[in-house]
This record gives C-alpha cells, structure tokens and sequence, in this order.
C-alpha cells in the first residue's frame, strides 16, 4: 500500500505546483527610478516608449514628503506600450526633480510620448507662486512646420536654466511626423521642481515626439482649508502629508493630458501585483487535502 499512496502524494503535489503556475503572471521590470531626483526611460535605443510621472509634494515647516507614481512602458514604433510597468512609492522628502526620455528613441520612425504631472501642496506655509519658466523646442524638428507638425506651446520659450527644459534638440533627421510639447502651471521659491525631459531624442528621421509637463502649486491653510494658486476646477481628495498626518485639501485641475498619452492607473499596478495570491491559497489547499489523505490512509493499515 505504501508504494501506490506516494504516487498518489506525488500526483497531488504535482497538480498544486501546476496550479499555482497556471494563475501567476510575469511583473515588467521597470528601469525607473523614484527617488527625489526620479528618471524613467533615458537613454533607450530604437523603438517606441512612454513615461508618465506623477509627483505629489507635501511641504510643512519641519520638512516634506512625496508620493510619487511612474508608469513605463517600452515597444515598438507601432506599439509602444508592448511592456508596461507602474512603480508607486512614499518618499521621506519632496522630489525636487524629474529627468527622463532624454537620449532616447533615435532610430528611424521611433515614437516617444512622456509626460510629467507636479502638484506641490504647502501645509501652513505661505507661498507666491509665479509663472512656470520654460525652454523648450530649441534646435528641434529641422524638416517640420510650426503650427503643423511642430506644435510647442510656449513658443519661442528660451529661458535659460528654467524650471521646464524639454523636447530640445529633438525630432531632427528629416520627415517629422510630429513634435508636439506643452509646459504649463506655475512656480514657487518655497520649493523648486526641475522637469528636464524629450531633450536628445527622436533624431532618426520620421519620428514622432509627444511630451507635456505641468507644475501646480497649492497652499492648504494649518486647518486643511486649500487656497489653489493657479487654474480652474478643483477634485476633493485626502493627501498624505508629513509623518502619518492626513491633511484633507482641493487639488487644482493640472490640465489635459499630452495627444494620445493614456492616464497613468494605480488600479493597472494592484492587478498586476495581486494576480498571484489566488494560485497561492489553491495549492496551499491542495496539499493540505494531500496530507489529510496520506494520514487517513496510513491509519487503515494494518500494524
């Protein structure tokens, strides 16, 4: 009897390993970085990429903190969400700055679209927001036409060593598809944020070049009461300040996103993560019937 009851042993411990593989689905890797100085896809070769960054800075008297998400994904021209990955994480500091798509995509009819979204929330500290510095569009799309297939809201924007620096010396080596970037909201000695991003790319002719940045900054009185600096319409949300406090405030709109760039889904990320817990419990449960069926039998033998 020993003998036929390890086969069957076997043959449960084998269908719960089976089990468990048919429900487990491979995680993309992401190269990003969340950090307070984050990066996503520079440097890439040939192909197709997305990056979407989104920052949310808590800044107090004591200090500040972030709660940042970034979704990357890289393809083909046609494709360029193929492998998509989404990061979020808490950090213990604000991210002061965000550097990505830069030295990217530079073969042939490549297609790169990033976008970078900022809201700065200051707890009880005054600020005075100004309009966000911009250079952008400089030395880019050499065979394009303004107001057709380059489209660059502002421009010209050459201030040097501004807040947003994008989508320069890019889109070059003739017949652009499109170079289309926008940078917009506003600015705040209480804490700067540097966008640096689509700056060296898409230089392999026929490539097109989607990239948006936006900056808003929001002052939310010691008792939560929000004061928007800047742009219409506000969502009501909870927002993780310092430590464990929780300082209800009003989100100011920060605009549309870029042509054809999809929003940015937390939601996308807990699928993801969560899509092998179920494997988990079913071959748990199927080794605990194996055991309980090893143990019965064992005891109808004869001593």
């Amino acid at each position: 009897m020993r003998r036929p009851l390890s086969i069957v042993f076997a043959g449960l411990v084998a269908g719960a390993l089976t089990a468990a593989g048919s429900f487990v689905t491979t995680s993309p890797v992401s190269a990003a970085t969340i950090a307070p100085t984050t990066t996503c896809n520079n440097a890439l070769g040939n192909g197709g990429a997305l990056c979407e960054v989104t920052v949310i800075n808590t800044i107090t008297s004591a200090g500040g903190s972030a709660a940042v998400t970034v979704r990357e994904c890289t393809g083909s021209a046609g494709v360029p969400t193929a492998s998509c990955s989404i990061a979020t994480s808490v950090l213990t500091e604000p991210v002061t700055a965000v550097t990505q798509c830069n030295a990217s995509i530079n073969g042939g009819g490549g297609v790169l679209r990033c976008r970078v979204d900022v809201i700065n929330n200051f707890v009880g500290v005054g600020v005075a927001p100004t309009a966000v510095t911009v250079n952008q569009c400089v030395g880019s799309g050499e065979s394009g036409a303004i107001g057709a297939t380059i489209v660059c809201s502002p421009y010209p924007a050459t201030t040097s060593g501004a807040t947003i620096t994008q989508c320069n010396g890019s889109g070059n080596g003739g017949t652009l598809v499109g170079l289309i970037c926008s940078a917009t909201g506003t600015q705040s000695a209480g804490l700067t944020v540097r966008i640096n991003q689509c700056n060296g790319s898409t230089n392999g002719g026929g490539t097109l070049t989607v990239c948006s940045a936006n900056i808003t900054n929001n002052v939310v009185g010691a008792g939560g009461t929000p004061t928007p600096s800047s742009g219409p319409g506000s969502t009501p949300g909870p927002f993780p300040g310092s430590g464990t406090t929780v300082v209800p405030f009003t989100v100011t709109s920060i605009g549309a996103p870029s042509p054809g760039l999809p929003d940015t889904s937390v939601a996308e990320k807990a699928v993801i993560q969560g899509s092998g817990s179920g494997a988990v419990v079913l071959a748990g449960l199927v080794l605990i019937a194996a055991l309980a069926l090893m143990a019965a039998v064992r005891r109808r033998q004869p001593g």
